[in-house]
């Protein structure tokens, strides 16, 4: 009769039972975004309702099934991309809120050099970036919009004769793109 109640007990203690858990996206941009949830993609528009996706994990008395969920968020001009997990467990809800963390820089090149190298610093730092164009900036044109860090401040060019121009004073604002016109002075 002892065994009895003791395995009695012990199923009672490991019985289980699903509790719903939900993950929650947000879409804290004034852009549409997409996302890839656990393998499923929403493409979450600007002013709609979150992406929802609900988990149902077993629950034991003295410990409950736990799992990772990974998240993709797809980079755009104003999101860098990401890959993460977040940790799922019984009758806990999680959100995650999706919010601007890059600038645009567009550079309009209205000199008589073609640029070959651009490079941005921040205040207090020596070293600058690594070169942020992929190509040669001719004059007269208009780049393409660059996915910034915001946090630098300072901007430096280089032209294909290896002449740098002293460098310059640059505000980068996350979810913004900030046109630096270039005269070569």
């Amino acid at each position: 009769m002892k065994k009895i109640l003791i395995l009695l007990c012990a199923f009672i203690l490991l019985s289980a039972c699903a509790r719903q858990s939900d993950l929650t996206v947000y879409n804290d941009t004034d852009h549409s975004i997409t996302v890839i949830l656990d393998g499923t993609i929403h493409q979450l528009l600007e002013n709609e309702p979150p992406a929802v996706e609900t988990f149902y994990l077993n629950s034991f008395v003295l410990f409950g099934e736990t799992i990772d969920v990974p998240i993709i968020i797809n980079g755009q001009v104003y999101l860098e991309h990401k890959e993460f997990t977040i940790e799922m467990k019984p009758n806990k809800d999680k959100a995650y809120h999706v919010e601007f963390d890059r600038a645009g820089l567009q550079i309009n090149n209205v000199s008589l050099f073609p640029i070959s190298l651009v490079q941005l610093r921040k205040e207090g730092e020596a070293d600058w970036s690594e070169n942020i164009i992929d190509e040669v900036l001719y004059t007269e044109t208009l780049s393409p919009t660059f996915s910034i860090i915001p946090n630098y401040d300072f901007i430096k060019f280089t032209d294909i004769f290896e002449t740098e121009y002293p460098e310059e004073l640059i505000e980068l604002n996350a979810g913004e793109t900030t046109l630096f016109v270039f005269f070569g002075i």
